[in-house]
């Protein structure tokens, strides 16, 4: 009977759980009915911002972020064209005698122009792709991160850069408050004044894969202070709240976490609010920093490249490449400098007279030696 009234219960309990089952089933939608987004991918453009626009020059290499045809002049303004989305990087070898093709749109097949074969160049030209996301959400943003996509490398790469009066940054910090920021014209508030979030340096806009910082240094000003701020790179995720920091009088906030070049840096540990890796810098030349018009973002040191050309055609940048591959490098100076000989005659005679004591102390040498060869032997 017990058995009975067991079997009786799980049988209902199967059948009663079987049909809420298939009635919360029927009410959930297929995969395919539910959009997927990306927040990143709303923000993420393949199309290249216009700030970017010309050819670009640095130490070691020349730079086109797209490359524009005239065809878009002529064409009438309903014709959309295709966004061009691969980087173009000429590096100057050979202390800036050679200029090489090392990544264009092209292959050395496609090419329109002859591309060189010897033993500098890639055995072909690099495609890298590139796409640009903002850094403020602002209209005339100056601060992006291009993500790069190297060939054969599924991981990509982030850079961040922010241009000011035609000259492109790799250090630089992003003012943190800049939704609520607002211009002031009290001369008594400085355009530093505030917090100022430091992205992550790279080594450099490159045809490999660049080195990223495993810190960053962020900075806090006040009326007569400035304090540095080291964050360093974490697993932990991000966390968009504030930690916090004291100089004994007054507390001051800044962002817990930062996310840059595809990395999350934190100046706390685990859990923890307080800041206590704080440094005072003094003696701090604020004339080394570059503002843009906006007081939004602020640059360090010296631009990575400048704007050479407002143009960023291919015809315009392999002129530039057939002249500087047209010159000749200059004959290198001589190890020791010129010297003009002014022998005297005595010394001539001098050197004769030598010649002749040291050739007869050589022959009496030989005689001996002939003459007495075990003797030599033995010492």
């Amino acid at each position: 009977m017990v058995k009975k009234v067991v079997f009786f219960c799980s049988a209902f309990l199967f059948i009663l759980t079987n049909a809420f089952s298939q009635k919360k089933l029927a009410e959930i939608p297929r995969a395919d009915e539910i959009p997927v987004v990306n927040p990143d991918a709303i923000l993420i453009t393949n199309s290249v911002p216009k700030l970017f626009d010309g050819i670009w020059e640095g130490k070691d290499r020349y730079i086109m972020f797209q490359e524009k045809s005239e065809l878009e002049d002529i064409v009438k303004d309903e014709v959309e064209l295709t966004e061009d989305n691969y980087i173009w990087i000429y590096l100057k070898m050979f202390y800036g005698w050679y200029y090489d093709r090392s990544a264009e749109k092209y292959t050395k097949k496609t090419s329109p122009e002859k591309y060189d074969s010897n033993d500098v160049v890639f055995r072909d030209i690099q495609n890298i792709k590139i796409q640009f996301k903002k850094l403020l959400d602002i209209e005339d943003c100056n601060a992006y991160e291009i993500i790069v996509s190297y060939p054969n490398i599924k991981e990509k790469t982030v850079i961040p850069v922010a241009v000011i009066d035609d000259e492109l940054y790799l250090d630089f910090s992003v003012r943190s408050d800049y939704k609520t920021y607002e211009q002031t014209k009290d001369e008594n508030v400085s355009s530093f004044a505030g917090s100022w979030s430091s992205v992550a340096h790279v080594s450099g806009i490159k045809v490999s894969k660049p080195i990223v910082s495993e810190n960053l240094y962020s900075l806090y000003v006040t009326e007569n202070r400035i304090y540095s701020i080291r964050y360093w790179k974490t697993d932990m995720e991000y966390n968009s709240g504030k930690a916090y920091f004291s100089d004994g009088e007054k507390k001051y906030e800044v962002p817990k976490h930062i996310v840059s070049a595809g990395n999350v840096y934190t100046c706390v540990t685990g859990r923890s609010v307080t800041i206590r890796n704080v440094e005072l810098k003094k003696n701090l030349n604020l004339s080394e920093y570059k503002l843009d018009s906006k007081n939004l973002v602020l640059a360090t040191g010296t631009p990575y490249m400048k704007r050479i050309s407002q143009t960023c055609d291919f015809e315009s940048m392999m002129d530039i490449v057939a002249k500087a591959n047209a010159r000749k490098a200059p004959k290198e100076d001589p190890p020791l400098p010129p010297f003009k000989a002014d022998w005297d005659m005595e010394d001539i005679k001098s050197i004769g007279i030598h010649k002749k004591i040291l050739d007869a102390v050589r022959r009496r040498q030989n005689e001996f030696y002939e003459k007495y060869p075990f003797k030599l032997k033995m010492y």
